[in-house]
């Protein structure tokens, strides 16, 4: 015969089996999640950047948390508080120390860029000015040692007629003599001027130097900046 009104119905005790396998399901479910969502954060904290090497690496700056949980970061030498932007998260404290020691390190290579031009600008005019004087001292050495050779045979004709000529070779004596001393004269300032010129050579080195150094330093800060900037947008708030 026809079955009963209800009778194909599920009852009670199926549903609360039914009902207990379903919560079941979602207890193994936010399980699984939650192993995940930590796993995902344990990667992250290990393959992120190591704060507390980059916090070694400042040792002009205390990095720390204060008693409300946000990261500070001062001046050891000063005490001043930096600003923070992000003060919830280590590494904007991190990297408002690095902004800071390169704003520092910018405005000491801003204040050597002045003096350094200066220093390069008077080097090259010394440059000029003691090249063009050694080429007037030796043509000038040159031509006075050709005078002095001149007057040398001079003084050796005329010795067989010392009593006729004795005025005339007193006087070419004389004359020889203020040459050699003009030639001694001239071999100093030549000597001298040499020496400024291997001194100003040396400095031209020097301030290379220093130039090649200041490179390399804004290089540096340059990447460290962009890699701490990468590493913010990445680090765990």
């Amino acid at each position: 015969g026809r079955r009963a009104f209800g009778e194909n119905r599920i009852s009670g005790p199926e549903t609360a089996a039914l009902m207990t396998k379903f919560a079941k399901c979602l207890v193994v479910f936010a399980v699984g999640a939650s192993f995940a969502f930590l796993g995902f954060a344990w990667v992250s904290m290990m393959g992120g950047p190591n704060w507390d090497a980059e916090a070694a690496a400042l040792p002009g700056y205390q990095i720390s948390k204060g008693d409300d949980g946000k990261w500070k970061a001062t001046d050891r030498a000063t005490g001043k508080a930096l600003t923070v932007k992000s003060p919830t998260v280590r590494a904007s404290a991190i990297l408002a120390a690095r902004e800071d020691l390169e704003s520092r390190r910018k405005a000491e290579i801003e204040s050597l860029a002045v003096p350094t031009a200066t220093y390069k600008k008077n080097l090259i005019e010394a440059k000029k000015l003691n090249e063009i004087d050694t080429k007037a001292m030796q043509a000038r050495v040159k031509q006075l040692s050709t005078q002095l050779e001149d007057l040398n045979t001079k003084i050796l004709a005329l010795s067989g007629d010392v009593v006729k000529r004795s005025q005339d070779a007193q006087a070419i004596r004389t004359e020889a003599t203020k040459r050699r001393e003009d030639v001694f004269r001239l071999t100093r300032e030549l000597s001298e001027i040499r020496t400024d010129h291997f001194r100003s050579e040396e400095l031209e080195r020097k301030l290379r130097d220093q130039l090649v150094r200041l490179d390399g330093v804004i290089a540096n800060l340059e990447n460290r900046n962009k890699q701490l900037r990468e590493a913010i947008g990445n680090a765990p708030p």
